[in-house]
């Protein structure tokens, strides 16, 4: 009998000592991805208990990235006058079930800045897109409409990655023979 109660006893601190282990606490800024042993589950701001050498824990950056987005070359408008631009874009990991699904495909465990990384080139091509569709004149003149038309193209592609855009801003257009200048004049 004594055997037995000291096995019960033991028992319970194993299971015990298990679940101190596999406890975990997602913070309100990261999504916590625990996998394995039962079905997935996505933590965030709450906390769960992830079976030891069962399951496994990963993490998503649900914070706000800033990605500066810089035509690198000159872009020719649609009436031939090469421009650059400079825009300043803050993007996140979409909220929903569905994009952090995505966002869990492509990204996890990846740190903000390479999430800024990639997010970049998608932004910088529907930039360069848009300036080849434009006039220099419509561009300058009605940032807003530029800013539009960046993202019916962008937020589909960022979207089928799980991430959204929260603010985008176009800082100047520049060109390097001066007409942009000579049109304020």
């Amino acid at each position: 009998m004594m055997y037995a109660i000291v096995g019960v006893i033991a028992f319970i601190i194993l299971i015990a000592i298990l679940c101190g282990v596999g406890y975990v606490k997602a913070p309100s800024d990261r999504a916590f991805i625990i996998t394995g042993f039962r079905p997935k589950r996505i933590l965030i701001g709450k906390s769960g208990i992830k079976i030891p050498f069962l399951e496994r824990r990963d993490e998503l950056d649900l914070s706000l990235i800033p990605v500066d987005v810089r035509t690198s070359n000159e872009v020719p408008t649609a009436d031939y006058i090469n421009v650059r631009t400079n825009a300043n874009v803050n993007i996140r990991i979409g909220q929903s079930g569905e994009m952090l699904d995505r966002a869990a495909t492509h990204f996890l465990n990846l740190r903000g800045e390479k999430i800024g990384q990639i997010a970049r080139e998608t932004l910088e091509a529907s930039v360069r897109e848009i300036i080849g569709t434009m006039p220099l004149e419509a561009m300058v003149s009605n940032r807003e409409m530029f800013t539009n038309k960046v993202l019916e193209t962008a937020v589909p592609d960022l979207a089928k990655m799980g991430l959204e855009i929260i603010s985008f801003n176009v800082q100047d257009f520049t060109d390097a023979n001066g007409v942009i200048g000579n049109l304020g004049v």
